[in-house]
């Protein structure tokens, strides 16, 4: 399999792409962001990173025995009694309401399911949270929503955020911080 990003960088430029409060996107070829997505999955386990390392495929990947909320907390060392509060806050910090704890996972849009995600990556606290091309999925309103909370996200949670797309719009937007294009 060829990994385009393989090719272009060493270890020092995978630290590049890492650094805090920082949203880098990736332009690149659709038929290179999953070999890349997965190759910078294995990269980051393989570096052994200080960073704790999240990632939002275009897949679903919620766990389908467990509810929506124990989905959230999988991973997680927040104790029992503290669950609700930093629940309830993440979901006003992304924009979502607590009724969607109540659908099942089949009733969920892909802009919830998202949404989601960015929650129980915060939730387990993760440094680098990596992107695949989820932005085909969505409405251009659900895009420009969701584009400033990443930027949001980067700066106040202090996160790193890479985003790997074949979309011009979404790289040129002025909510990324650095992009890279991958011929």
């Amino acid at each position: 399999m060829n990994f385009p990003l393989a090719k272009n960088w060493t270890e020092e430029s995978f630290k590049e792409l890492f650094q805090q409060q920082h949203m880098t996107v990736v332009l690149e070829d659709q038929s290179s962001i999953q070999a890349d997505f997965y190759f910078l999955i294995d990269k980051t386990f393989e570096m052994k990173q200080s960073m704790a390392v999240g990632f939002i495929s275009s897949e679903n990947t919620f766990l389908p025995y467990l509810s929506i909320r124990d989905n959230l907390f999988v991973g997680s060392s927040i104790k029992e009694k503290d669950k609700k509060k930093r629940l309830d806050d993440l979901f006003i910090y992304v924009g979502l309401a607590t009724n969607v704890l109540n659908k099942s996972e089949e009733e969920l849009t892909s802009f919830e399911q998202i949404k989601l995600h960015l929650v129980q990556l915060m939730l387990i606290e993760k440094d680098v949270i990596i992107i695949d091309d989820i932005f085909q999925k969505l409405s251009i309103g659900q895009r420009q929503e969701l584009l400033p909370l990443l930027q949001k996200i980067a700066k106040e949670k202090q996160k790193a955020i890479l985003v790997l797309t074949n979309d011009i719009q979404i790289a040129e937007s002025p909510y990324m911080d650095k992009v890279i294009k991958i011929a």
